[in-house]
């Protein structure tokens, strides 16, 4: 019996020690965010300098997303309703990763793009040689001595001219400048509550195991009575 109750202990204190270890192996990796703090940071299509596909406005951050050699990859405007994310890479050596969950991650902003047909065609005048769509603005690109905004317009990523768009106006994000305390680490505390309890366990194993062997121990053999029936007759 009293293997059968140390078997059933055993057994409650591998079930107590499972919840901590099946939480720490569901733990996904979070790489957070990173600022942008200098002018002139690409984010590029690959991991390679010639890829680069617009410059981020900075003061904001891109979402970490994993990262290679020298550089991050990384997630704009993800999670932020009516955009579409861009994923690609940035320099480590330009961008700081942080310690936070930053409030506004991304610029949300829009550009009016005028388009107007070439004069002197001889169209008649009811034609519109003349109209304006606005476009979710992500960062320019310069090629040659001209300025490109990279945009998603109707659907559609690319560039338009900046001198056929409204000019830009946007806030500088300043929220680096109150960073917040970061939350506790919860995996040291969990690993010492985790250890805490084997002791626990363990010491009150010890202490049952002691009641019932007091409890259910075999009684020692009654002295026998010189004068019952069974006792041996000394004469």
């Amino acid at each position: 019996m009293i293997k059968k109750l140390l078997f059933t202990l055993v057994c409650a204190c591998a079930l107590a020690l499972c919840p901590f270890r099946t939480a720490a192996a569901e733990t996904a990796p979070d790489y957070g965010y990173a600022r942008i703090e200098q002018s002139g940071v690409y984010l590029y299509g690959r991991a390679e300098a010639d890829s680069g596909l617009f410059v981020l406005p900075q003061t904001y951050f891109v979402k970490l997303t994993g990262e290679t050699e020298d550089y991050y990859s990384v997630e704009y405007l993800s999670s932020t309703q009516s955009r579409r994310s861009v994923r690609g890479y940035c320099l480590k050596s330009q961008i700081t990763p942080v310690d936070y969950i930053p409030e506004t991650p991304f610029l949300v902003y829009a550009v009016d793009v005028t388009f107007r047909t070439e004069t002197g065609t001889g169209l008649p005048d009811d034609f519109l040689t003349e109209y304006v769509l606005t476009a979710a603005f992500y960062g320019t690109f310069s090629y040659g001595s001209s300025t490109y905004y990279y945009v998603d317009l109707e659907g559609d990523f690319g560039y338009v001219p900046a001198s056929a768009c409204s000019p830009l106006d946007y806030p500088l994000n300043t929220e680096h400048t109150e960073t917040e305390t970061p939350p506790a680490e919860e995996t040291p505390q969990s690993e010492g509550m985790s250890a805490l309890n084997i002791v626990l366990i363990c010491v009150l194993a010890v202490a049952a195991l002691g009641a019932i062997y007091f409890l259910f121990r075999p009684s020692k053999s009654a002295a026998k009575d010189p004068f019952s029936d069974d006792a041996e007759d000394p004469y």
